[in-house]
Parts: C-alpha cells; sequence; structure tokens
C-alpha cells in the first residue's frame, strides 16, 4: 500500500451538510476498499489563485491516506464525475508521516468546530465567504493548475528552441 495525498476544491455554494456528506462518502469508499484514512482537514472556503469556469474561491479539504493504487484510481473516477468538485490534486505522499494521537484528535475538533460554526453562521443567516481555517495548515490558494501551452508566435512548425546546454 502507498500513502496519497489529495486536495479538493469545491464549489462554493455547495450546502456544508451536503459537502461534508460526499467527504464521508469517499472516506468510506477508502475503508471499504481496504484503504485506511489517516486525516481529513477542511481548510474552509478561500480565494482561487485565478478564476475556475465562474467561480472565484471554493471549499478546500486534504486526504491523507494509505491505500492501493485501484483505490485511488476508483477514488479520482469519483471525484471527477462530481460536477461538486471545481479541481483536484492527487499526489503519492510516501513521505508524510499519519498523524500521532494528539494530532487526530485536534484534526476531529476542529472538524466538530467547523461543523458548528457552520450551524451558528446558517442560523445567523450569513454566508461562508470570511470563515476561518478549520485546521493547523493554511494553504495560500493551492489549485491544480493545467498545463500552460506556447505562444504559436513563439514556435514555428514542429521546431524547438536550442538550449544552451544542446549547442
Amino acid at each position: 500500500m502507498r500513502r496519497y495525498e489529495m486536495a479538493l476544491v469545491a464549489d462554493p455554494h455547495m450546502p456544508p451538510e451536503d459537502h461534508d456528506k460526499l467527504l464521508t462518502s469517499f472516506e468510506q469508499l477508502i475503508a471499504d476498499m481496504g484503504g485506511t484514512v489517516h486525516k481529513v482537514e477542511r481548510w474552509g472556503r478561500r480565494k482561487l489563485a485565478y478564476p475556475i469556469g465562474k467561480f472565484h474561491e471554493g471549499d478546500y479539504t486534504l486526504f491523507l491516506y494509505d491505500s492501493g493504487a485501484e483505490v485511488e484510481r476508483e477514488f479520482i473516477r469519483r471525484v471527477k464525475l462530481n460536477d461538486s468538485f471545481i479541481r483536484f490534486l492527487s499526489v503519492r505522499a510516501d513521505h508524510q508521516k499519519p498523524p500521532t494521537v494528539e494530532e487526530k484528535a485536534a484534526l476531529e475538533q476542529a472538524r466538530k468546530d467547523y461543523l458548528i460554526r457552520q450551524q451558528e453562521r446558517a442560523a445567523q443567516g450569513l454566508t461562508g465567504a470570511d470563515d476561518e481555517v478549520a485546521g493547523p495548515l493554511s494553504p495560500v490558494g493551492i489549485v491544480a493548475a493545467e498545463p500552460i501551452a506556447p505562444d504559436d508566435d513563439e514556435f514555428e512548425g514542429d521546431e524547438l528552441p536550442e538550449r544552451e546546454e544542446d549547442r
């Protein structure tokens, strides 16, 4: 089994209850297929580095889990099929250590606090645009980038420019 880390960026207009159900279903998928979920961190709503479609912000979540390659492929397939996620990034994270018992307890408490804050905000009629971070990490606009195509003016035909090393 290998260790994987997946960052998900969800539609910011999705209700928190639906988002939590999706995350729980992903955790269940990993467990049912023989994997182990080490942590699920809800980073909350953050501004995107660049607009993606009509979205300028997204709801970030990070998974750290151990599983076989077939579990990771199924996880990615389900994320792609779900229109609620606008971006995702999955990487092998063999260098990551699983959280300690204290860190797991802190993550679980942060998740409960996040859900309580969401319920309080919903009761007050506020949006989640200025939510606090729900975990110890706070990324700054991490988004899986799409490949950048070179300008057509720069290259002619199939030729590539020469590099210093090639001369």
